[in-house]
């Protein structure tokens, strides 16, 4: 064994590695780029929405998510923030829920990757770990909804009265998250479970 091989180790090959161009980067791009314009389209709370859509596309690449994985997030996070911009959720009242569940799902998925590298879920291949995998991914995205509801909150009361809220939509907002990120950790554990 070379002596640069003895001296690499998942957290040395991780951080070399995040210096290569990714597919995914063109995507990243744009996101970085909607921000100021959002600003100019609808103001500041929508380029707040898009900074926090550009957040998650560096978290799918940090967590060096599958090339697919990276781009479909992505898209997601990027329609959600420019449609809040646009106003498309008043004009299509449905598409907030969608938006939602695909939002738990994208979330879902890279919570459980950034838990896993982080031993913070169990890695066994049986049912109760599977389980445990799936709840914990699950209430994860349950959290991060309440702390985007907070926010919508906060924005309505403190910044403009345009941001929508109330209990219904918030109580409609977190069960389509979680919808979304049960429906993801089942999609990701079936296979384990198959192959198990």
């Amino acid at each position: 064994m070379s002596g640069a091989e003895a001296g690499s180790t998942p957290a040395r090959r991780w951080l070399a590695d995040q210096g290569r161009w990714l597919t995914g980067d063109v995507l990243r791009f744009v996101a970085a780029a909607s921000v100021p314009l959002c600003w100019a389209v609808a103001g500041g709370p929508a380029a707040a929405a898009m900074l926090l859509a550009l957040g998650g596309a560096m978290a799918l690449r940090f967590a060096r998510m599958p090339t697919a994985t990276d781009l479909i997030g992505q898209a997601v996070l990027l329609a959600a923030a420019w449609w809040a911009a646009t106003g498309a959720y008043e004009a299509v009242p449905w598409l907030d829920l969608v938006t939602h569940a695909a939002c738990g799902a994208v979330l879902a998925l890279l919570a459980r990757e950034i838990m896993l590298r982080t031993r913070m879920l169990p890695v066994g291949g049986g049912r109760r770990e599977a389980l445990g995998r799936a709840l914990h991914t699950s209430t994860a995205v349950l959290l991060l909804g309440f702390l985007w509801e907070l926010g919508e909150w906060a924005g309505h009361a403190l910044i403009t009265d345009t941001i929508r809220v109330g209990y219904e939509d918030t109580l409609s907002d977190l069960l389509t998250d979680l919808a979304g990120a049960i429906a993801a950790a089942i999609l990701v554990e079936l296979p384990r479970r198959s192959r198990a």
